[in-house]
């Protein structure tokens, strides 16, 4: 009975303050100066927004796939191979253990609620619903983790194909994405992979200016694209750098070979078109590109 105030004082202290976030939030909600939405409980750019990236991969390629194939319903009848993995005969069933029979059933229920079974293909406003979709998604997996290599490069793809994105954005809004890209991932010190990213979103930001290059009246000079290549190598030496302190307190044992792998070969990729950025920005220049030697 003593605690029954002090239970009593700790409610009230809870509705006063629900009450000011609900009276202060409605004031930075209105404030057109606010992007929406803010990031509640800090978990953007959070290592658990890194973790909640990494799982919105498989729905975004769910999306993904049935934007862009727009097929009909496999198999008939309830014949199909997810129909079949989902039901195993009573006699086989008894063989496995409790905890098998459920991993399967949950299996089977979670390849059931992506299968497509309407048996007439997807109309063009439910591709372009369903790209909208996988462009909101990307958007707020970017958010999450900006220095994800795969979540940025996703999106930067979606800004500057008019075939997929479903907004009129394009050139300008991917260069911003990949100068924030950059700005944030140029400020992590302690993981050699967003370094990696960034050197990504400077090889996009170059491939944007070469773009530009076919235009009437190009609006990037080649001076600027050696800014950016100069940024681009920037990157690639912090990658290595990093990755050298990584190689000697044994961090990279902690990721999986095919994690590693996937960085060896982003790392050579962005390599190989740095090669090829310089000898195009030779050829703007008017200098003629050095020989390469033949194998």
């Amino acid at each position: 009975m003593n605690r029954l105030p002090q239970h009593l004082l700790t409610l009230g202290c809870l509705a006063v303050g629900g009450g000011a976030w609900l009276f202060g939030g409605r004031s930075l909600f209105s404030d057109s100066q606010l992007k929406v939405p803010l990031n509640p409980l800090g978990i953007n750019g959070s290592p658990y927004g890194e973790v909640f990236a990494m799982a919105m991969q498989e729905p975004i390629d769910t999306y993904f796939h049935n934007a862009t194939s727009g097929a009909a319903a496999q198999g008939n009848g309830g014949t199909d191979d997810h129909h079949d993995a989902g039901k195993a005969p009573a006699k086989d069933a008894a063989g496995f253990s409790l905890g098998s029979r459920l991993e399967g059933l949950l299996t089977s229920m979670e390849e059931a609620s992506v299968t497509r079974t309407n048996p007439k293909p997807a109309s063009d406003a439910q591709k372009r619903f369903l790209r909208r979709q996988v462009e909101d998604k990307l958007r707020f997996a970017y958010q999450l983790d900006p220095s994800h290599y795969a979540n940025y490069n996703s999106l930067h793809f979606f800004l500057t194909e008019p075939e997929l994105g479903t907004r009129p954005e394009l050139t300008p809004t991917a260069a911003k994405l990949a100068e924030d890209t950059i700005a944030y991932c140029l400020k992590q010190s302690n993981d050699p992979r967003p370094a990696l990213t960034a050197a990504a979103a400077a090889s996009n930001v170059l491939e944007l200016m070469f773009n530009d290059r076919m235009q009437a009246k190009p609006r990037f000079t080649t001076s600027q694209m050696r800014d950016y290549l100069n940024l681009l190598d920037h990157c690639l030496d912090r990658y290595a750098v990093i990755s050298m302190e990584w190689e000697k307190t044994k961090n990279w044992e902690l990721l999986s070979p095919q994690r590693i792998t996937e960085c060896n070969d982003r790392f050579n990729f962005i390599c190989h078109f740095r090669e090829s950025a310089e000898g195009t920005i030779l050829r703007f220049e008017g200098h003629p590109q050095p020989a390469q030697a033949s194998n």
